[in-house]
Parts: structure tokens; sequence; C-alpha cells
């Protein structure tokens, strides 16, 4: 564009703007940077470690809670019979000193007698309760159920042969050998419920079955195992019952 003569050229400067000339950036500058950039790179760093080993520490927590939960042992409680009354009843802490404790080891070994005599037609039910790993082993050491599981299988090919099931009816439970003694001695009666052979039974079903009573004697030596009150097995087993000597004769009825 052509300048005109006669005209004048207005020039806008911004008066608050410093006319000194600015600094230059120092080295020391630079260096004061750069050392923050990497003070703040590594405080990132810590902040990242700290919270994954917070999260490690999170989830290991909470796997040791998951493992240790069943294994805790609450201070269960247990009503038991005070008196002849049904409707009087006391809640005592279950523990070894209890004093209800004879009363509810006369009552496992009720359990227990009718529990190694009862046979049922129901095979499922059976195993549950004479095989390995039933109620039965879980009761006794490891030598009374091996002695148990030599006859046993004698005894159901029996009552199985002869189409029969077994009850049993406790006579009486009394200690023997003093008071601190742990042998006990239990009389009982059992009944064989015999049908005959399953044909003639399927045939009629009006047959009743034949009865027979046997009179028996067991003696039991137990004792109350710690080890033995699991956190899975505690409502069942609340002082760590256990049967470490057993055995039974049978009396003859004149």
């Amino acid at each position: 564009m052509a300048n005109l003569e006669n005209q004048k050229i207005l020039k806008i400067e911004n008066k608050s703007k410093s006319e000194s000339v600015p600094d230059f950036i120092t080295e020391d500058v630079v260096e004061v940077r750069r050392a923050r950039m990497v003070y703040y790179k590594w405080v990132n760093r810590l902040m990242e470690l700290l919270a994954t080993i917070s999260l490690l520490y999170g989830v290991c927590a909470t796997l040791v809670i998951l493992k240790v939960v069943p294994e805790i042992k609450v201070d269960s409680q247990i009503f038991v019979q005070f008196s002849d009354s049904k409707s009087l009843v006391k809640r005592e802490f279950i523990s070894r000193n209890m004093e209800s404790r004879q009363k509810i080891m006369i009552n496992f070994m009720k359990q227990y007698v009718e529990l190694r005599n009862t046979y049922l037609k129901d095979k499922a039910e059976m195993k549950k309760r004479w095989m390995w790993g039933g109620l039965l082993s879980y009761l006794s050491t490891y030598n009374v159920y091996k002695d148990f599981a030599k006859s046993f299988r004698k005894t159901k090919k029996d009552l199985d042969m002869q189409n029969a099931s077994r009850s049993v009816e406790i006579l009486s439970v009394e200690r023997s050998g003093g008071e601190k003694s742990r042998m006990w001695k239990v009389e009982f009666k059992t009944y064989d419920y015999t049908y005959g052979a399953r044909n003639d039974y399927s045939n009629n079903k009006n047959v009743g079955p034949e009865i027979t009573e046997k009179y028996w004697t067991a003696q039991i030596g137990s004792r109350a195992d710690p080890r033995r009150r699991t956190s899975y097995k505690r409502l069942i087993n609340p002082l760590g019952f256990v049967v470490y000597r057993y055995s039974q004769t049978e009396i003859e009825n004149n």
C-alpha cells in the first residue's frame, strides 16, 4: 500500500509494557525445574507402589479370613433336661467341666450302640452310617472301626438273606470301675424283623414279620477328644465324643 502525501501514521503502543529487556532462562532454573520433575515422578511411582501393596494386602487378608472363618469355634450352648419334667430345662455353655457332661456322654453311648446295631433296608442310609467316612467311623477310633468293619459285612449279608431289619432298645447304662473310670456297661435288646424269602413277601403283603428278640451286653471305653470338636461337627458332636474300646456279647435268654 503506497504512502499518501500529508498522511499521518498513528502507532499505538502498549504503555504498560515494561521497556526492560526480559531475563533469559539460566541453567540453574532449568536444573531446578528438572529436579522438580524427577521428584514428582518418583513420588508418583511411590504412590503407585503403596497402592499396589495395599491392594495385595487386602486380597491376602481376605483369603486368610475366608480360610480361618470355618475354624472359628463358637462357645456353643446346649439345653439339657434338668429334671423329669419336659418343660424344665437349663442352659449351659459346652465345656470340658460342664455339669451335664456325664448325662451327655451317656446319651452319646446310647446313640452309638443304636447306630452300631440298628439295620435298615435302606442301602444308602446304611452306607452313610456304617461305611468308612460315615457317622460310625467318625465316632470311633481307627482300631475300633477296623474291628467293626471285619464283622459288619457278615451281619449285613445274613440280614439281607433273611430279608430282615433290626431295631435296638437300650435297657441300662452304668459305669464300670469307679466314678472316674472311662469304661461303661450298656445292656440292650435287639428286635430282628424277618419277613422270610423276598418272593414270598412280595406275593403276600399281609404276611407279618417274625420278630426275634436278643439280649446283649456292651463294654464301651469312651472319652472326650477336643480335636474332634471341629467347626463342621460341633453341632453333631459338641464334646468330641469318641469310642476307643468296644466289645459286645450276646446274653442267653433262658
